[in-house]
């Protein structure tokens, strides 16, 4: 062993022990679809994290954005505006909301027929943001896409995902995807809380 590969070996060491070895690579993110929903649940969110910007726009989107523009409103509340402060277009019966908690659906491109492409589903308490309900984007009449939310309580909520078979026409989805979340409240004030989610149970739809 030469003398320059004796010290890098005995650097890298270092380093290791100190806890300053290289970090690892972050995971790849999860391809679009419902197959999260097949899989144990694992918390995509981050405690304190920025709502996320939207992907890049698609080449159709300027012409989508000039006809879906008669479905698409303004903010009303501050987690609204925060949705569309950061790059995203509110739709039509997007938000739920229950005391402090809010959840807020905006897309950032549409299909032929205006309906929400690239779209996600934006927790909030008050003005804090605390997750997404999915760890993925999704599209209109394609599995996996978010269908509604209901807010429980001020800790507890679910959302239902429509799940398409193969087989299955774009208008009739043969089950769905129901996920159960918490809202983990900070240990200090300075801290936000972050959605987790719970479990996951999908059933067939009535037909």
């Amino acid at each position: 062993m030469t003398a320059r590969s004796a010290v890098s070996a005995l650097l890298a060491l270092v380093l290791t022990l100190g806890g300053c070895a290289p970090a690892s690579a972050p995971p790849a993110p999860l391809p679009r679809g419902g197959a999260w929903l097949d899989q144990m649940l694992l918390s995509w969110n981050e405690r304190g994290a920025a709502v996320p910007k939207p992907p890049t726009p698609s080449p159709q989107q300027p012409e989508n954005l000039v006809r879906c523009r008669p479905g698409i409103r303004g903010p009303l509340t501050p987690a609204e505006r925060a949705v569309t402060a950061a790059g995203w277009w509110l739709f039509p019966n997007s938000t739920r909301a229950l005391g402090d908690v809010s959840v807020v659906g905006a897309s950032s491109d549409w299909d032929g027929m205006c309906r929400p492409w690239s779209y996600q589903a934006f927790v909030f308490v008050g003005e804090r943001f605390v997750g997404t309900l999915s760890p993925v984007l999704m599209d209109a009449r394609t599995d996996g896409a978010w269908h509604t939310a209901t807010i429980e309580t001020p800790v507890h909520l679910s959302a239902q995902f429509l799940r398409y078979a193969r087989e299955d026409a774009l208008c009739c989805p043969s089950r769905v995807s129901e996920v159960t979340y918490r809202i983990d409240l900070p240990m200090s004030a300075r801290e936000s809380p972050v959605l987790v989610p719970v479990v996951v149970e999908t059933r067939p739809l009535p037909r």
